[in-house]
């Protein structure tokens, strides 16, 4: 279980972990990534480890399945309590050779008592059965995951340096890797959603950027936009109405709390639109400010397990690696000893920013490198921020990691005006 949060909350996700009906030889443990956690209190069967590299939920995650040591890992988030027998639902059923995860429901806690936290009730959208119903691909939230350890360690954990969408692209890698994703709706989690309005504003402006971020890895992967779906919801209601279906129903609190609803979906739908233009970085970096590189190497998916290229950066001192993305099966190890940048984490906000920036700054070199780009090649805005990172490193070295990411950089350096060597 992930925690990150106030000491009040640390007393709750311990609660909830100790509740699990557990046999001889399971673990519980509870990953800190606050530094909120001072003890167990007294409750010796909970282990707590502190997640120090970064504040994010996938580094919690991460960290607490390399302190595990069973053949099955269970991730629970810290504002879920688990329901009775969870665990002998998950194994109600076989679980045969080619299941990689199984995702337990999740429904709503039912002392919803504020606006916003009704209103996450009413729409559930953590609901597994949903997610696993996913038009581009089946997912599944982390809130309530079993995950196999051989597929966890073979895709090298989930994607840190993100702050949301991690769990549904370990979910869409798990499956290209040719594992199955299974669905245990017996096994349930009660999952308590925000309950403040700005909670709720930020929760959405970052699952929002999440979903760029998917969509800028995944091909064919378009995001559904939030207004869309009010729309839906509003038509339906309408609908309903028109049928006859609310014939009866009382005015006043029991008709204005759909209104309000409807009224929430609106301005949610406004927040899904910043949130699409914004970077899915976490907040804050836990290398604090970040030293010029003496090295930067350009690579195209990186760093990928066994990879001897991901070695020999690792290799290096002051480097500062320049990815496209992330491979499928990632060195996790390596991804947080060496300074990574990925082209697939700016926002389209960052990179139209960045792109103004170097159009009036080389405008010659802008125009050089529209005429010169292949069919194939990434667009100017797409590079943009990778440019302007290497311009805060003006005295690096710039290196091709393997010919696969030669072309983009021989591009970056001659937008930056360097050479590449």
């Amino acid at each position: 279980m992930p925690f990150a949060g106030s000491a009040v909350a640390a007393r709750d996700a311990l609660k909830a972990l100790r509740s699990l009906d557990i046999e001889a030889g399971d673990e519980l443990i509870l990953v800190d990534n606050s530094g909120t956690v001072l003890h167990d209190g007294g409750q010796p069967q909970v282990t707590i480890v502190r997640a120090t590299g970064e504040r994010s939920p996938a580094h919690a995650r991460n960290v607490g399945a390399a302190h595990a040591s069973k053949q099955w890992i269970l991730f629970l988030d810290a504002d879920t309590h688990p329901r009775h027998g969870l665990l002998d639902a998950f194994w109600s059923e076989g679980i045969t050779e080619d299941i990689g995860a199984l995702a337990g429901e999740i429904v709503p806690a039912p002392e919803a008592a504020t606006l916003a936290a009704r209103y996450g009730t009413a729409r559930n959208f953590l609901g597994q059965r949903t997610h696993h119903q996913h038009p581009f691909r089946p997912r599944a939230a982390a809130a309530n995951l079993l995950v196999r350890r051989a597929a966890f360690e073979q895709l090298g954990g989930f994607y840190e340096g993100v702050r949301a969408a991690e769990d549904t692209d370990f979910t869409w890698r798990l499956q290209e890797a040719g594992w199955r994703l299974g669905l245990r709706e017996q096994a349930q989690v009660e999952h308590r959603y925000r309950a403040t309005l700005g909670e709720l504003r930020r929760q959405w402006r970052s699952y929002a950027a999440g979903r760029a971020w998917l969509a800028r890895r995944y091909d064919g992967f378009v995001p559904t936009p939030g207004l869309r779906r009010a729309v839906r919801r509003g038509q339906g209601r309408l609908r309903a109405r028109l049928r006859g279906r609310k014939a009866g129903e009382a005015e006043g609190a029991s008709s204005s709390q759909p209104r309000a609803f409807l009224a929430l979906d609106a301005l949610l739908s406004l927040e899904e639109l910043a949130g699409l233009t914004l970077s899915n970085r976490p907040s804050g970096s836990p290398r604090g400010p970040r030293a010029a590189a003496a090295v930067v190497l350009v690579a195209d998916l990186f760093p990928a397990r066994e990879d001897p290229m991901a070695e020999l950066a690792d290799s290096l001192e002051q480097v500062r690696v320049e990815a496209r993305g992330r491979p499928r099966e990632t060195d996790q190890a390596v991804a947080r000893r060496v300074a990574v940048d990925y082209l697939e984490d700016d926002g389209r906000l960052t990179r139209l920013l960045a792109a103004g920036q170097v159009l009036l700054r080389h405008p010659r070199r802008s125009f050089l490198d529209l005429v010169r780009r292949g069919s194939e090649d990434l667009p100017l805005r797409t590079l943009a921020p990778a440019v302007r990172r290497l311009e805060r490193d003006p005295e690096a070295r710039l290196h091709a990691l393997g010919p696969g990411s030669r072309t983009t950089a021989e591009r970056l350096a001659r937008l930056a005006g360097r050479s590449l060597e």
